[in-house]
């Protein structure tokens, strides 16, 4: 396996911080106002979902972040005490996530967020294992890595859903 450098994993958590801070403003001044009227139809239905899904990719992004810079100045004990923590985090906010998306899915009609929660949980599942897999009890920061890629891929499938499917209302709507 090829060793990870400090520059590459710095270069990810510089990666990880703009992608949450583009994803922070598409939230509050662009998705919100493509979802808007959806929400006006079932507002204790879309909102609860949009919160969980926004927490699912905050963490998403958030991973590879914190890993990423404590890979870079810390043990690896650390790293992998980090590392359990924030997937038992990811799992609580997938299931959330995942216990909305029926409800959401009923009322959109669409089932664009529900095949994306089908293979986000499957993301979900291989960030969590993977470094166990590769590294068993104690693995290493090249084991870890598999994690905040496959991070970065499935928040980036996540925003990518979230876009898409806001030109698909609109178009829906006629908007477009």
């Amino acid at each position: 396996m090829q060793e990870v450098s400090d520059a590459f994993l710095l270069n990810v958590a510089e990666i990880s911080a703009t992608l949450i801070g583009l994803f922070l403003v598409g939230i509050f001044f662009y998705v919100e106002t493509g979802f808007r009227r959806l929400a006006q139809g079932a507002p204790g239905v879309v909102e609860p979902y949009f919160r969980a899904g926004t927490r699912i990719v905050l963490i998403l992004y958030a991973l590879p972040l914190g890993l990423s810079l404590t890979l870079v100045v810390l043990g690896p004990n650390w790293n992998r005490v980090l590392f359990a923590l924030m997937s038992v985090i990811l799992v609580a906010a997938n299931i959330d996530s995942l216990a909305r998306v029926r409800a959401f899915t009923r009322v959109t009609g669409s089932t664009v967020f529900l095949m994306n929660e089908l293979v986000g949980t499957a993301a979900v599942l291989a960030i969590v294992v993977t470094p166990w897999a590769l590294g068993g009890l104690h693995p290493t920061r090249e084991d870890l890595t598999w994690a905040i890629l496959l991070s970065l891929g499935a928040g980036f499938l996540s925003v990518s859903t979230l876009v898409l499917s806001v030109f698909e209302t609109s178009r829906s709507e006629g908007t477009v």
